[in-house]
């Protein structure tokens, strides 16, 4: 890898991500194309940490995160609340330190040949991994955070960093609380894509994608590799409108990367009142936001920040225990979304809001309360400004 000797007048900024979700790469282009479209003062590379360690690594650590997801969302719950903890971060063991050694020797000579001004964090991996090589004198690169969800776990929190950026107050709280000075931390909200941000004319482009100007129009986003049940709920929510025999209504579903999802569900009749149009892995979510009354949705930190900045309404189902509930409880809280226990529940609050549209303004305007749509440009001009 080529060094980055930047611009004429520009910091350079190294972007570091991990492909364990799809949220932090997305949270990490989003601050890319932010910084391109605004033309500020940087000069930005987007990475992917786990590139610069052993492939069998990469390997095992996005498989493990994807299988404790999709086949046992309670053993990561347990996971996640058993490795929280309150106080300061706790210490690695000489085995994980010699593993760690290892591992990220790679990493560290692309940060020596790189030698950026700064490194911005959207996953806690790229400064966890190497916090003993932070804290040395000699290092002279600041690592800046950008968490991805509504509230902050342990592992995000560590005395190495030089700066937090979090999604709410209540975060800010959550990292103040383990040690870190007030003045390292900033609220600025997560960083969404640009495109979440330009309002879109719903006339326009229901039209661009053939859909009918008038009808209720319900989109299910599975995200971006297809986790969930979403064949079941899709048949479970068609029988239930069915039963409005002089309505009829669109539904909008986004299977992701799930081939077999996507070839399941062109498959599958539906009631006669039911437009259903099927996606698979899309760049134009945005697009779709714009057409929708509804979003049936999990609640990862990335998806309800692009809902609220398209002031979504948005019904949540099936959250993973851990980041997804916290994410969950915040936006309902605050009178953004509703939560459905299970599907019969779903069904009945899809029945409110159907039959009483004054429920969908109330959260429209809950979210436009709540919206940091730019987040992004907030992040990255703070972020010019701390650099010397």
């Amino acid at each position: 890898m080529k060094k980055n000797t930047g611009g004429e007048g520009k910091k350079r900024v190294l972007i570091l991500s991990a492909t364990a979700g799809a949220g932090h790469v997305r949270a990490g282009n989003a601050l890319t194309e932010t910084a391109y479209a605004l033309s500020l003062p940087l000069d930005i590379q987007h990475e992917d940490i786990l590139n610069f360690t052993f492939p069998l690594f990469k390997k095992l650590y996005n498989d493990l995160y994807f299988a404790l997801v999709n086949t046992s969302p309670d053993l990561w719950g347990y996971l996640y609340k058993h490795t929280e903890s309150s106080g300061k971060t706790k210490q690695k063991s000489p085995f994980i330190k010699l593993f760690d050694h290892f591992n990220y020797k790679k990493y560290l000579r692309v940060l020596e040949e790189l030698r950026p001004d700064a490194i911005l964090c959207t996953h806690f991996l790229p400064y966890q991994a190497i916090a003993d090589d932070i804290v040395k004198s000699i290092w002279k690169i600041p690592f800046f955070v950008v968490t991805t969800d509504y509230d902050v776990h342990t592992l995000w929190i560590n005395p190495a960093v030089h700066h937090y950026y979090v999604a709410t107050e209540e975060a800010a709280w959550t990292v103040h609380s383990h040690g870190i000075p007030e003045n390292q931390i900033t609220v600025t909200g997560i960083p969404v894509m640009p495109q979440f941000i330009t309002p879109s004319s719903r006339t326009l482009l229901r039209n661009k994608f053939q859909l009918s100007a008038n009808q209720f129009t319900i989109m299910i986003l599975s995200g971006g590799y297809g986790v969930g049940v979403i064949d079941k709920l899709v048949i479970s929510i068609s029988e239930f409108l069915a039963k409005y025999a002089r309505r009829r209504f669109q539904l909008l579903v986004v299977c992701g990367k799930n081939q077999p999802l996507y070839e399941k569900l062109k498959r599958l009749s539906f009631p006669t009142n039911i437009t259903p149009r099927f996606f698979q892995f899309i760049s134009y979510v945005d697009e779709l936001m714009d057409c929708a009354d509804v979003l049936i949705s999990k609640s990862g930190g990335l998806t309800v920040s692009e809902a609220v900045a398209k002031h979504l309404p948005m019904v949540i189902f099936d959250p993973i225990p851990g980041q997804e509930a916290h994410n969950a409880d915040y936006l309902t809280e605050n009178g953004a979304a509703w939560r459905a226990a299970n599907v019969p529940n779903l069904n009945f609050k899809l029945m409110q809001l159907i039959e009483h549209p004054e429920l969908l303004k109330k959260m429209e305007q809950a979210e436009r309360r709540i919206a940091r749509p730019e987040a992004a440009k907030h992040i990255l001009e703070d972020l010019i400004l701390r650099l010397p």
